[in-house]
């Protein structure tokens, strides 16, 4: 029995299909992973330059904040009112209103208080019409 010569045989379509998939698939995926690492990179850039924005952002606002502090205090607006002649003076302690402001014990109680049924809109017309508020007027 004599050996076949596959050199002079004709190449058959179904390897060269094959063949030519292959490399089109393996040039597909490189071609993307290199498109995925490109948008890494730019993303990462972006994200350097936003974090930079960012921390000066906080950098102008912690000098903002140290300058209206000191804007603010008394001895600088005692200072600003002796500069323009305003005459204005601290209020005495008699003039002066303190409010209590209620601390989380009291809004643990408001949460656990029932709520006011509400009246509807006919009955509340009513009420208001019986019962008209006094004006209060500044003086």
């Amino acid at each position: 029995m004599m050996k076949r010569n596959r050199k002079r045989e004709p190449l058959r379509f179904g390897t060269v299909g094959k063949s030519l998939f292959v490399c089109v698939c393996i040039a597909i995926s490189g071609l993307c992973y290199v498109w995925q690492k490109n948008a890494i990179y730019r993303l990462g850039d972006e994200i350097k330059k936003r974090e930079a924005l960012l921390s000066s952002a906080q950098k102008r606002n912690l000098m903002l904040a140290a300058q209206m502090a000191h804007l603010e205090s008394p001895a600088e607006l005692e200072l600003k009112c002796q500069e323009y002649n305003l005459s204005l003076v601290a209020p005495k302690e008699t003039q002066v209103v303190r409010l209590y402001e209620p601390g989380p014990e009291w809004d643990m109680q408001m949460a656990n208080a029932p709520l006011p049924a509400r009246a509807s809109t006919q009955q509340q017309v009513k009420l208001q019409l019986r019962n008209p508020q006094p004006r209060v007027t500044a003086q």
